[in-house]
């Protein structure tokens, strides 16, 4: 769904930015990395870094939000503790139990969800979710605030931030 929500004719449709979507295949501090080798990058740029908790440790989770912070770049971090699929669901119904990556693709997987194998299709199915944008912001606000620390986002589970930079990213009001 990421890609292809967050792919650059998506985006800049609604957008006064020339935006440029680039999907790298890291995560965490291999993709802050990447980023700021990046040697087109301005300093007038915004940055969005998405990635998941994944198999990263706290540690290289806190250093990786804290060299954003200190990077010359305006660079924000979305964020989703354990992985992505936690927004996804949230498109759904609330989330406030901690699940394993297996659990909520098995989940997302089930009739009232997307009714085939979700790992097969990740990302495939964007219509079912372009309806239910503002049940996810408001299922993920019960959740997240624009004022969470990166020491207390690393811990919370289930967690995303995805939900507070959509009117950014896509400049409007409607979600």
């Amino acid at each position: 769904m990421l890609k292809q929500k967050y792919h650059q004719s998506n985006v800049s449709v609604n957008s006064r930015y020339s935006i440029k979507v680039k999907s790298m295949a890291r995560s965490g501090m291999a993709l802050l990395h990447d980023v700021l080798e990046d040697p087109k990058l301005n300093k007038q740029d915004k940055i969005y870094l998405v990635f998941d908790h994944d198999e990263h440790t706290p540690q290289e989770l806190l250093e990786c939000f804290d060299q954003a912070k200190k990077s010359r770049y305006d660079i924000t971090i979305l964020f989703s503790n354990i992985c992505f699929e936690v927004w996804i669901l949230m498109h759904f119904e609330p989330v406030t139990a901690a699940y394993t990556r297996k659990q909520l693709f098995a989940k997302l997987s089930g009739e009232k969800y997307f009714n085939e194998e979700y790992s097969r299709n990740k990302g495939q199915k964007i219509n079912i979710l372009r309806d239910r944008i503002s049940t996810a912001v408001k299922n993920a606000n019960r959740i997240s605030s624009p004022s969470d620390e990166s020491t207390k986002i690393i811990k919370k589970d289930p967690y995303t931030n995805v939900n507070l930079y959509l009117k950014d990213i896509f400049q409007t009001e409607q979600y």
